[in-house]
């Protein structure tokens, strides 16, 4: 990713560079040569972080909040470089691809504001393959994909391009968080082609009750979730998740021809890997579904900063980091579900005598409208 390494620095916040605002600088309250700095561009914040290095101090985004493409980044650490003195950076020179921001690539919040119906939706699209011909085949019809790992979605936005598709839209949002905020009876389909088996650490994986579940309310009636897989254990694990549902309807296929093969499926098909097909359909149609949409937090001027750890039986509250500036708190959070943690920041500012979510609300599962209830009670107490 993106970073330089500086011996010193003298950076002149606040500051704007063109459509860039370099906020202010909050220092770590537990380690205090760590810090983070508020960015936004075009009203979108993102976080650069400060920390020792061996050569100096090393500037990075920070992983929770980066922002998107990773040209916005560059150009961001490039502006800071300047009041710096840089030993060893990697900021070469933006290709046009790396700058511009696609209107393809949702957030959370874009799937709270838009209604999708009838779309097909693909978790885990890799090198794109499967869901770039999906959109071809299907160009009157809303194709989602959901993928974390950032070369492939670069990649895919690319041959979105390329190909002029209007009909793709990709996202980060964790497939087990966004499956609770779709609409119900909204997919023609869901494909879950070779996820990550997670063997050893199942908690992990995609599939799982509480998302089967999930998907069968998104599916329209007589609709598919197809599981594909070469891991065998996987695959038993999934075959007895649908034989455990109360009512099930379901197809099983081995070493099943698909019309698009991926890199990774045509190296198993030479190693003579068995390759499995699971097809689970939808009996029913579902309730609509009700979110809720804000989520403010009570401002006390005296409120005192502190990291805990709140363990309920169903979700948590874990303030992972405390950072303070001249008017403001910055607190570091990770609450909601175990398997499915969401992560955010909320900014305290005493100028504005405002608490906030920095940049995007809450997504509302369940598990993490427990957890912003008990975040009120931490926001609403006093030293």
């Amino acid at each position: 990713m993106p970073h330089f390494i500086a011996k010193a620095s003298s950076l002149p916040l606040p500051f704007c560079a063109g459509e860039y605002h370099f906020h202010e600088e909050f220092i770590h309250t537990q380690f205090p040569k760590q810090s983070l700095i508020l960015v936004t561009f075009k009203d979108e914040p993102f976080l650069i972080k400060k920390v020792p290095h061996q050569k100096g101090m090393l500037f990075k985004a920070h992983k929770a909040a980066r922002p998107s493409p990773v040209g916005i980044l560059k150009d961001a650490l490039g502006h800071l470089s300047k009041f710096c003195d840089v030993i060893t950076h990697n900021l070469s020179k933006n290709s046009p691809k790396q700058s511009v921001q696609s209107p393809y690539l949702l957030s959370a919040k874009d799937f709270l504001t838009q209604q999708f119906s009838c779309y097909f939706l693909e978790i885990g699209f890799g090198s794109g393959r499967h869901i770039l011909d999906l959109a071809q085949k299907h160009p009157n019809t809303p194709v989602i994909g959901i993928e974390i790992h950032t070369p492939s979605i670069e990649q895919v936005l690319r041959q979105i391009q390329i190909l002029d598709l209007k009909n793709l839209y990709i996202t980060k949002v964790d497939a087990r968080i966004l499956s609770n905020i779709l609409p119900s009876n909204s997919a023609r389909g869901i494909f879950l082609h070779f996820p990550v088996p997670w063997n050893k650490k199942p908690h992990r994986r995609v599939l799982s009750p509480s998302f089967l579940s999930q998907a069968f309310r998104i599916l329209q009636k007589n609709d598919t979730l197809h599981l594909r897989t070469d891991d065998e254990e996987y695959f038993q694990d999934a075959l007895k998740l649908a034989l455990s549902a109360k009512h099930a309807s379901f197809e099983v296929h081995k070493n099943l021809t698909q019309g698009i093969i991926s890199k990774y499926e045509a190296r198993w098909q030479k190693q003579n890997k068995n390759i499995y097909d699971i097809f689970f359909h939808c009996l029913q149609n579902s309730p609509p579904l009700s979110l809720a949409k804000n989520f403010p937090l009570p401002y006390h001027r005296d409120f005192f900063p502190s990291t805990q750890k709140i363990l309920e039986e169903d979700f948590f509250v874990h303030v992972q980091a405390c950072y303070e500036s001249k008017n403001c708190i910055m607190l570091h959070i990770n609450f909601g579900d175990f398997h499915a943690p969401f992560t955010s920041f909320v900014l305290v500012d005493h100028l504005v005598q405002k608490t906030s979510f920095l940049g995007q609300d809450i997504i509302p599962t369940e598990a993490n409208l427990k957890a912003y209830e008990r975040l009120k009670s931490i926001f609403g107490g006093s030293k």
